[in-house]
């Protein structure tokens, strides 16, 4: 029941209890009081009459009463005098004359009570006794209504001062059990909401660092091979991993270049490709050979890296006086894209190799294999991560290698640098307002004519 309607039926039961009781009782007291002005009414009469017989008698020239001023009210058959007593009991006291005609008359003298003041006390006294219960069952009625609102306004204030856990503690039904369950559900959404902002945040701190990591794996100068021109680029993703690309001048002249995609993303992909561009540059640096450099930094992140996280890896050593590129595969899944300029072909080159992480020695090293491809003048060659393939259009359908190689086909005849220009375009062309899913690394290699 609602809460008026408890408070109407309370208070109307209430009133009704009270005002019957008190009718009851004003109407007992009423005949009481009548009865009693009207029995003390006829005796003085009676007395007054007696005297005024035994004065007659005695004192014929004495009169019982005068009559005071005023005229004579009348119901047409009796005629009522205001008088005032001269003689006898009542003396000096007010009175009535009622006069039916010069020989039946009745004196009545004022018998010293008054009933409009005995019934205007007893009307004071039930007005209060009236309004003292209602009073009364108004402040219980208010206690057992703000008793569980003063339950909910503690249970609001401490809500409002952070402890979204807590809950009401209100039971019932009606209007303050439903605002209850109301605050409940709020107090529930605010949890949630806050739970959300804290997890946003920690999200939001963990880009921030990713981010400030994998800038951290871009190359910050740009290489240098005598003929020979080389073009690099990155483009990020709203999602933030460790995949890099890189170079390493090394110690016999050679260049080497890498591209690597890392398991996971966020800081756990930062940190783990980070590890894995600083096992790789420190040893391609002093090596004279590309195959156990790449066995080392498998050992290496094998050992360091939690299981179930990966580099892969797509790598080549250009000899600028051999024009030769050895390339190597550590399960890199986008193959080199060689253009061979005097057949106008695009050739792809795709050695076998497993993941660096994937095992600790023995089977990487058996996988391991080098392949070895001539550069010739004019000739162009691609490599890339495989952000590049998996970018996807407004519908959610992938790019693909197919057309990733055609998009490098249409261009390969172009500068490095208008190379890998014309194939970003060509990815967020094909991208729309769609972001790109991972990171994008390539690096054209282009050796300039003859």
């Amino acid at each position: 029941m609602s809460i008026a309607a408890r408070f109407a039926l309370a208070m109307t039961v209430a009133l009704a209890v009270v005002m019957f009781g008190a009718g009851y009782f004003l109407l007992n007291k009423t005949r009481e009081v009548v009865d009693s002005s009207v029995d003390q009414s006829m005796i003085a009469a009676t007395v007054a009459q007696a005297e005024e017989h035994a004065l007659a008698e005695t004192d014929a020239d004495k009169k019982m009463y005068v009559q005071a001023s005023g005229a004579a009210r009348s119901d047409g058959v009796v005629k009522r005098f205001d008088v005032k007593v001269q003689h006898g009991k009542y003396s000096g006291r007010d009175g009535h004359l009622y006069e039916l005609d010069a020989e039946h008359k009745l004196l009545a003298p004022d018998a010293g009570n008054n009933p409009h003041e005995d019934l205007f006390g007893l009307f004071l006294v039930v007005t209060a006794a009236v309004v003292l219960v209602g009073a009364g069952v108004s402040s219980l009625i208010a206690v057992q209504i703000s008793k569980p609102l003063d339950v909910l306004v503690t249970d609001v204030r401490a809500i409002a001062r952070g402890n979204l856990h807590h809950r009401t503690r209100v039971q019932g039904s009606g209007e303050v059990r439903g605002l209850a369950l109301a605050i409940d559900k709020m107090a529930h959404s605010l949890e949630e909401a806050q739970d959300a902002e804290i997890e946003f945040g920690m999200r939001e701190r963990e880009r921030e660092v990713a981010m400030e990591v994998s800038e951290s794996l871009r190359p910050d100068t740009h290489p240098e091979l005598e003929g020979y021109g080389v073009a690099m680029t990155h483009v990020a993703s709203a999602e933030t991993g460790g995949d890099f690309h890189d170079y390493q001048a090394m110690e016999d002249g050679r260049l080497a270049l890498l591209v690597c995609d890392v398991s996971g993303t966020g800081v756990p992909g930062a940190i783990v490709g980070a590890t894995a561009r600083a096992y790789l540059k420190s040893e391609l640096e002093h090596s004279t050979g590309i195959e156990d450099s790449l066995k080392r930094v498998n050992a290496k992140v094998a050992r360091d890296v939690r299981r179930g996280m990966f580099v892969t890896a797509l790598a080549m050593v250009v000899d600028p006086v051999e024009h030769i590129a050895t390339v190597a595969c550590a399960g890199h899944k986008l193959s080199l894209i060689r253009w061979d300029a005097a057949a106008g072909q695009v050739k792809l080159i795709q050695p076998e190799g497993i993941a660096l992480g994937f095992d600790s020695g023995p089977v990487f090293d058996r996988k391991l294999e080098l392949i070895h491809a001539p550069l010739e003048p004019g000739d162009r060659i691609l490599i890339a991560g495989t952000g590049a393939v998996r970018v996807t259009d407004e519908d959610g359908a992938e790019l693909g290698e197919k057309e990733f190689y055609r998009a490098f086909a249409r261009n390969a005849k172009k500068a490095p640098e208008v190379l890998l220009d014309s194939i970003v375009a060509t990815l967020e062309e094909f991208a729309g307002e769609t972001a790109f899913p991972a990171d994008v690394s390539m690096i054209v290699l282009a050796r300039n004519p003859a």
